[in-house]
């Protein structure tokens, strides 16, 4: 049974969030401060943690960083901030999906079920162990990037990614694939998340120019 951690101080959000996932054959624990959390999320080997932007004490950038950076769990914020900045900041934080309040749990479902699912898939990969192109290094073992041989930090979203774009060598890779194929999210028609997480791929690559869009929908790269 997969273990998730619920950090909100809203009780009421919480236990009706709780009920809802347990119904879905979740193991499901609540916490309304990451201090808390924090002391037991070892010794519950957690899955994913559903993570709200707005708790006291230690800021969400914070604790996604702590998150990411020791134990490297999936991360969905709950916000009640919609903006497109707001989440470009979100998933620079390290966080892998989010969903707005007022949410239907159902979506959340969802969601959670998508970014499990690509985790069980990578247990399947080849026996290939490293992917390379120019100075970049992906280790599918250790699941990490590598820049002209130093380690990057990126989201799971991201590393997936960049995975399927170097897979692919100089093949086209249409937007709509990567939504549903690789990131598992199926509503690409209306949503330019893709478009966010290759903005900060180029960043975090130090090279804008290596993964290039063709025609706006689709991306390769650059030969």
């Amino acid at each position: 049974m997969k273990k998730i951690y619920i950090i909100e101080d809203d009780i009421g959000i919480s236990t009706s969030l709780k009920l809802y996932l347990e119904n879905s054959d979740f193991k499901v624990y609540l916490y309304d401060s990451w201090d808390k959390a924090s002391e037991k999320i070892l010794e519950k080997n957690v899955d994913l943690v559903i993570l709200d932007i707005n708790l006291p004490v230690k800021s969400w950038i914070e604790i996604a960083n702590e998150l990411r950076k020791k134990w490297n769990i999936p991360i969905i914020m709950l916000t009640a901030k919609t903006r497109e900045s707001d989440r470009i900041k979100w998933f620079e934080s390290w966080a892998d999906d989010y969903i707005a309040k007022p949410f239907s749990p159902r979506e959340l479902l969802v969601r959670i079920k998508s970014i499990l699912r690509r985790l069980k898939t990578e247990a399947k990969w080849n026996n290939k162990k490293v992917i390379k192109f120019k100075n970049i290094e992906i280790d599918l073992e250790k699941l990490i990037v590598k820049i002209n041989w130093k380690e990057i930090s990126t989201t799971k979203n991201e590393y997936d990614i960049l995975k399927k774009i170097l897979e692919e060598d100089w093949k086209l890779v249409s937007r709509e694939t990567l939504m549903i194929e690789v990131i598992w999210y199926e509503q690409y028609i209306y949503d330019r998340t893709i478009d966010t997480h290759i903005k900060n791929l180029r960043k975090k690559i130090w090279n804008k120019n290596i993964i290039i869009t063709v025609r706006w929908e689709w991306y390769r790269l650059n030969k």
